[in-house]
């Protein structure tokens, strides 16, 4: 069982931090450790060679819960590294999540190569001081960070990571990363108009116009026509139909905020076919990014028909 109050083997470690956002460092090199939170989705930076140091941030946070930092970072180079200080600092739209808190941390070294993790709330920063680190050497910080229960918003954040060789120091921009970052979001809503509208014909065409109403572009979406057995026939200009289930799919290939396209159906009726009910849906069948309101995603259109001489729409 791994401590959980910051006590790291043969060592002690706690201070004041930050609280209000949630991170998550991780490194995928067969290490383990304690695991007391863990990211839905997640967006990883990585620098240098292959386990040189991995930065994962989680996108999605819950006000009040703990966030994990983990933490790994590995010697590479074919000399000894003095110091190897890890700085992270928050913008200013952290501060609304940003507290001086209770952090605890724990390390998997017993070389001591963790020499202190702080904190501070003023300049928006949490440090980790590593050091002594010969070629090949490997270590491992967990860092536990508490949350605001009234912890909201994104919190922006950029790294540093300062190498200090014999001949001194090596400084290298990690990069930026967000936290709590919304998700691009494409909502694209379905509408559906059929004609004809009078008497005396025997074939009616569906209309259906996508809209993306934002905030992203719709960089890939697909529309799907199903229509019942009393229609036949389909003719659907650049898209592909399958009889046997009765659909039609249409690709509608990138489709920026504010835009439109539409597709169309074309159906007979059968022969034989006496229905006051002829349904035919077109619904969204999938789109990238999200979409953020399934609920306008489809929609529908109802037709009479009078054996195949005859459709009302």
């Amino acid at each position: 069982m791994f401590p959980t109050t910051g006590i790291a083997p043969g060592r002690a470690h706690r201070t004041s931090v930050v609280s209000g956002l949630l991170l998550a460092l991780l490194v995928a090199a067969g290490l383990a450790g304690p695991q007391r939170a863990a990211a839905e989705e997640a967006t990883t930076i990585t620098i240098g060679q292959p386990g040189h140091i991995t930065l994962t941030a989680s996108r999605t946070v819950a006000p009040g819960a703990e966030a994990l930092l983990d933490l790994v970072y590995t010697n590479t180079s074919d000399r000894r590294i003095e110091t190897a200080p890890l700085t992270i600092t928050f913008a200013p739209e952290a501060d609304g999540s940003l507290d001086a808190g209770d952090l605890s941390w724990w390390s998997s070294d017993v070389e001591g190569h963790t020499r202190a993790v702080t904190g501070d709330t003023a300049s928006r920063t949490v440090t980790v001081d590593w050091g002594d680190f010969d070629p090949g050497d490997t270590n491992r910080t967990l860092i536990y960070l508490p949350f605001k229960t009234t912890a909201s918003g994104q919190v922006p954040l950029h790294a540093t990571l300062t190498e200090n060789f014999g001949d001194g120091p090596v400084t290298t921009d990690l990069g930026d990363l967000t936290i709590n970052e919304t998700p691009p979001a494409a909502d694209l809503a379905v509408s559906l108009a059929a004609s004809p509208k009078g008497l005396g014909v025997v074939y009616a065409t569906f209309t259906a116009t996508v809209t993306n109403r934002g905030p992203a572009t719709a960089t890939a979406a697909r529309l799907r026509f199903t229509y019942p057995a009393g229609f036949a026939r389909p003719a659907a200009p650049g898209c592909a139909a399958d009889t046997g289930a009765r659909t039609v799919t249409c690709d509608l290939g990138s489709l920026p905020a504010g835009g439109s396209v539409t597709r169309s159906l074309g159906l007979h009726t059968q022969l034989l076919t006496i229905s006051n009910r002829l349904t035919v849906t077109a619904g969204r069948l999938d789109s990238a990014p999200a979409d953020t309101q399934p609920a306008n995603d489809t929609a529908s259109a109802t037709c009479s028909a009078i054996t195949g001489l005859l459709v009302i729409c």
